[in-house]
């Protein structure tokens, strides 16, 4: 539980204190699991297939780092990969109209993972700030996938223009800049929405904090922080 002293600017009547004790637990780190389970999942239908170099499309890594963020219960990967699960989901359904093919772990791995964000992101809650790591994170796995990937595959946009975007294009590094706004736009636009659905001032309780509090004082209020004894 952490105290967060008053900002300038705001009511300097009052603290606020995350309770942090109605998420850390052992319940929600396991279904912290799930996640990881559903990336296996992926990753032994992508070696049926014949393509596993697709295990490393963001969406799917990002139910590991959601995994990750459960079990530790540390709330900037829970944030940053639920950005991601919520985009991905148009557009998984956009490549699957254009692929004209739609597989059961596809369907669990998206829906399912994007579900199991919001539920972690209920507890966290959404700063409104966690889209720029999030982006930063795209454009670092990014390069990885370049690395790593076979170019014929495209996994993460990471070679060549998106299928759509092809015709208007002469090379790569002319549709990069666009696709890096593009990342950076649509982070910023999600976690607005999820900052007004999962605001962390509505999941704060607040207690009392004198003009000039004492020593004594200041050890009360964390006291009812930790226990949750908050008027």
């Amino acid at each position: 539980m952490k105290r967060i002293r008053p900002l300038l600017g705001a009511n300097l009547n009052d603290t606020r204190c995350l309770n942090d004790g109605e998420w850390k637990t052992a319940r929600f780190r396991l279904i912290g699991l799930l996640p990881l389970l559903l990336f296996l999942y992926r990753l032994a239908q992508y070696f049926d297939e014949g393509t596993p170099d697709w295990i490393m499309a963001n969406c799917n890594v990002t139910l590991v780092m959601l995994s990750l963020g459960m079990l530790a219960c540390w709330r900037t990967p829970i944030r940053v990969a639920t950005i991601w699960l919520t985009i991905g989901v148009p557009m998984w359904l956009i490549d699957a109209w254009v692929m004209q093919v739609l597989w059961i772990a596809s369907v669990l791995s998206h829906v399912g993972g994007w579900l199991l964000g919001l539920f972690a992101l209920r507890a966290v809650r959404a700063t409104g700030r966690s889209w720029l790591p999030a982006a930063g994170w795209f454009f670092v796995w990014q390069i990885v996938t370049r690395l790593t990937t076979d170019p014929s595959f495209n996994v993460n946009i990471a070679h060549t223009p998106y299928e759509f975007t092809k015709e208007w294009f002469a090379s790569y590094w002319q549709f990069w800049p666009v696709c890096a706004l593009v990342v950076i736009l649509l982070t910023w636009l999600v976690e607005r929405g999820l900052a007004r659905r999962y605001p962390v001032d509505s999941h704060v309780q607040r207690v009392p904090y004198p003009a000039d509090p004492s020593k004594s004082q200041l050890a009360a209020i964390d006291d009812q922080c930790m226990t949750g004894d908050i008027a």
